[in-house]
This record gives structure tokens, C-alpha cells and sequence, in this order.
């Protein structure tokens, strides 16, 4: 457990040791005064809606919806849902062109986020909620990282008896062809398996080779697969995956790592370009609030940087993935080297 701890802390999860010993987002960005947001939120009310882009699951983002009309009645919140960088892309376009379109984001694409607040183009929070938001959730001195969403393993209980409790429980021989482990098509599974190498040590990749796993593209087809008893184990899954089938009677248990995981970052971005910029301040006042962030937590879905959030898995042992060091030259090498290892 401690060479566990100590390689973690070098990939990225020192950042989120113990809350109280940082500093608040009060550092990074103004909070307004308590008579400037009754305004903001007054304006926002008169112009009634807020354009969401977002690549988080459809039951997450309804839950925010309802939530946030509910406790600010008058203010709409229109949903569009986009995958992949082609939100981010929208988002420039919509810019440039001067089109009506977000007004505020929840996004993983790091990259975009760090260039945007470099080149002073999004909006600072400046809500009630900016002031206790712990100061290192916060990216470029911009964007508040709202939530991490764990990669997390997953088995058929039907078919393993013996709890699984780690990775290295997923090398044991009653899972040899019968497990399930991402296909290398995306730069946030290399940045995966590069933190298991990390964290594991350089012989748990070959180890896991040895398995004759079965590769996917998508966790949602793996998980299925695990369900109908297809598959045993699966090496990486996610809550809003697994969190709804188990409540639903599935055969199946979720397993968070007590040595630690990586998870899907997700940065809230407020366009500086916003038609509506009262409302998107307001949104994202209500996503970093403790009532915001647990009605995203509800089921257990995400690691909130907020303490004292109900069912939030703990962010302490989560560490954000950072894909963007896998640039088209390190991503060739790093697939050739994986596929020598796999293939």
C-alpha cells in the first residue's frame, strides 16, 4: 500500500490531500458582494435561460436541470449534450462567429480549458459558492474542476465468489479470458493505462497481457457484456455506468480502489462571450454549491472536491487524468509500445 501511495502522489493525487491545508478559491477569484449578486441573480431571472454544453450522461445533467430550476424558478436550463472535443469546437466556432450558443460548459478537454483562460476569453465565478471552493480544484486560475468521474472496476457476482478488491485481484486465474479492458482508441486510455504502469510498477501490464483480456471501445458495451454474464470482470468502468444497473438488480459490484484510481476530470466554464451572462453565472454558482454537488453525487457517480458532500466517493485517492501530454508523436509511441505488450 505505501509504493502505491507514493507513486500516486507522482501522477497527480498529492493535489488533493487534505482540504483545509489550501487555499480557497477566494485567491483566485472575486467573490461579489452580497448586494452585486442579488443583481446578478435579478438579471439573470430577466433573461430566463441558460445554454448548457456538456459531455456528462443524460441522467446527471437532468438531475442538475431540475435541481437548479427548482431553487431558481424562472431560469430555464437548456441542455445540449456533446461527446469529445466537438463541444469545444462548437464553443470556438460560436465565438468567432458571434452565433448564440453556450452560455456556460462542463468539459474534460483540459487543453481547451488552460488555452481559453491564457487568452482571457472565459468568465470568472464570482458567486457566494466561489468563496469556500478549495483553491486547488482550480485550473489556470479559471476554471473550478467541478468533479472527477473514477474509472472504476467492476465483476459479475454470479460468476466470482471471492471478492475483488484490487487490480491485482483481476490477475487471478478464474479471470483469465473472461476480462474486459478498454481498447486503446483515445489518448484518456493511454493516460489510464500509463497511471496503472505508474502505479503498479513496469510488471502489471505484461501481467495483465498474460490474462488474454478482451478489449473494448466502450465501457458501456463491456459493462453489458459483464451483465449478462459474458464477461467476469471488467478493468475499467464507470459509476454513472454501473451506479443505475445495480439499483436495478444487476449481478454485478463496483469497486473503488482503496490504493487510488484516476478519473474523467470535469472543468465548468463560463464563455466570456455569453449571451446571457447573469444566468451563467448563476449556473455555475448552483454546480459548486454543496446542494449542486450533491445532486450530482447522488449516486455515488463522481468525487466532489467539496468535504462533507453525501455519497461523493473521496477525492483524496482520485487522481484527475491528464491525456494532454499524449500528443500525436507520444501517443504513436506509446501505442506502439502497448501494442507490443498486448498484440
Amino acid at each position: 500500500m505505501k509504493q502505491y501511495a507514493k507513486a500516486i502522489s507522482a501522477v497527480g493525487i498529492a493535489m488533493a490531500a487534505t482540504l483545509s491545508s489550501q487555499p480557497t478559491l477566494a485567491q483566485a477569484f472575486k467573490s461579489a458582494p452580497a448586494g452585486d449578486w442579488s443583481k446578478v441573480v435579478a438579471e439573470a431571472k430577466k433573461e430566463g435561460r441558460v445554454a448548457l454544453y456538456s459531455a456528462a450522461v443524460p441522467p446527471v445533467l437532468n438531475r442538475l436541470k431540475d435541481d437548479f430550476e427548482k431553487r431558481n424558478p424562472g431560469v430555464t436550463v437548456e441542455i445540449t449534450r456533446i461527446v469529445g472535443t466537438q463541444l469545444v469546437s462548437k464553443m470556438d466556432q460560436e465565438r468567432e462567429t458571434g452565433a448564440d450558443g453556450a452560455d456556460v460548459a462542463i468539459t474534460p478537454e483540459t487543453t481547451w480549458v488552460t488555452d481559453r483562460i491564457k487568452q482571457n476569453q472565459l468568465k470568472l465565478p464570482t458567486g457566494p459558492a466561489s468563496t469556500p471552493w478549495p483553491g486547488r480544484f482550480i485550473i489556470g486560475g479559471g476554471a473550478p474542476l467541478l468533479a472527477i468521474e473514477p474509472m472504476v472496476i467492476a465483476y459479475n457476482t454470479n460468476l466470482v465468489k471471492t471478492p475483488v478488491n484490487s487490480y491485482e485481484d483481476l490477475l487471478r486465474p478464474e479471470f483469465k479470458g473472461k476480462l474486459a479492458t478498454p481498447d486503446l482508441i483515445a489518448t484518456i486510455f493511454m493516460a489510464w493505462y500509463d497511471w496503472l504502469e505508474q502505479t503498479r510498477g513496469p510488471k502489471f501490464l505484461p501481467a495483465l497481457a498474460a490474462q488474454s483480456p478482451k478489449f473494448y471501445p466502450s465501457a458501456v458495451q463491456s459493462t453489458q457484456l459483464l451483465v449478462a454474464g459474458e464477461l467476469a470482470g471488467s478493468m475499467l468502468t464507470v459509476p454513472t455506468i454501473v451506479a443505475p444497473l445495480i439499483a436495478q438488480g444487476a449481478p454485478i459490484k463496483m469497486v473503488v480502489p482503496a490504493s487510488g484510481v484516476i478519473g474523467t476530470p470535469y472543468y465548468g466554464v463560463i464563455a466570456g462571450w455569453s449571451k446571457r451572462p447573469n444566468a451563467a453565472l448563476l449556473f455555475m454558482d448552483y454546480v459548486m454549491s454543496p446542494a449542486g454537488q450533491a445532486t450530482w453525487a447522488v449516486n455515488g457517480e463522481i468525487a466532489s472536491p467539496l468535504p462533507n458532500i453525501p455519497n461523493s466517493l473521496p477525492i483524496a485517492t482520485t487522481a484527475p487524468a491528464d491525456p494532454s501530454k499524449f500528443t500525436p508523436d507520444v501517443a504513436k509511441e506509446y501505442k506502439a509500445k502497448w501494442d507490443k505488450i498486448f498484440k
